[in-house]
């Protein structure tokens, strides 16, 4: 960890994960040509991604109560760009969808409602992940926004892994992001609070 902190803290975590995704995409693209079935790879490969991170963000501050090191520490000091991360991973999920609805065949892609309220969130959160926007609507209306946003984006992330699961899909693909996310979700509710005085020593990149 000591060897790559200095590399990977804030704006760098953001950029690393555009670039990196970039990279996959590309390589996609190059491979399979750009037609309906890479557009469905590109939507996979964006999903898993940005589970991966939604995870990071979600279990930041629990898997610091549960043990304080410096991994820990990372995740919390970070927490705000991991959950950027995953609002950028998420828009190359977003530009996939698009192009898979620009290639498909008529009547193979349909609205997502559940999905469109997940975007909803995830926009409202990123925009209100700086201290300007944050201060602007309120401590309350903050945490009440970004609670509500991230358990329902678990629940959306849960219920499409899952229904895939279910669904016949290869299992060694879709089992560990499932079971990652009843792990997490667990963990959330089984893992006690800070009290208070605990809570005013972590540090404040957490709050908001």
């Amino acid at each position: 960890m000591e060897n790559i902190r200095p590399k990977l803290q804030g704006w760098n975590i953001v950029g690393y994960t555009a670039l990196t995704i970039s990279i996959i995409l590309i390589l996609i693209l190059s491979i399979n040509g750009i037609d309906e079935q890479c557009m469905r790879m590109a939507i996979r490969a964006t999903a898993r991604s940005s589970c991966l991170l939604f995870i990071c963000a979600f279990l930041a501050s629990t898997l610091r109560k549960i043990r304080s090191n410096q991994l820990t520490q990372w995740l919390v000091k970070n927490r705000r760009y991991l959950g950027l991360s995953f609002a950028v991973s998420h828009g190359f999920h977003a530009l996939a969808i698009i192009g898979l609805a620009l290639l498909a065949t008529e009547g193979t892609v349909g609205i997502d409602h559940g999905g469109n309220l997940g975007y909803f969130f995830i926009i409202a959160m990123t925009a209100t992940s700086f201290p300007k926007t944050a201060d602007f609507i309120g401590d309350r209306a903050w945490k009440i926004l970004h609670t509500v946003g991230m358990y329902y984006l678990w629940l959306a992330f849960t219920y499409s892994f899952s229904h895939r699961l279910l669904g016949g899909d290869p299992w060694f693909i879709y089992l560990p992001f499932t079971l990652l996310l009843i792990v997490a979700i667990i963990l959330r509710f089984a893992v006690p609070k800070l009290t208070k005085k605990d809570r005013s020593k972590l540090p404040q990149e957490i709050s908001k």
